[in-house]
């Protein structure tokens, strides 16, 4: 989970509109799958399953910023 310190430059990474070059995309892709798998292993309580959700759309939505680049190449 992210802390006080970690949680500033992962927002930095993930404003609108800012490309991420391919290592840090990979990088920030297999933390929210890391984390939502976590969240999945937990206890099933409506806030895991919230969080878990969350980060797996944060790791959908770097996926199709990925997809939508090599389309553009």
């Amino acid at each position: 989970m992210a802390t006080a310190t970690t949680a500033a430059p992962a927002a930095h990474l993930a404003r609108p509109g800012r490309a991420l070059d391919p290592i840090q995309r990979q990088a920030a892709l297999e933390n929210a799958l890391s984390c939502a798998l976590y969240f999945v292993r937990q206890d099933a309580t409506p806030q895991n399953l919230w969080a878990a959700t969350a980060r797996t759309n944060r790791a959908l939505t770097l996926l199709k910023q990925a997809s939508a680049e090599l389309g553009r190449g």
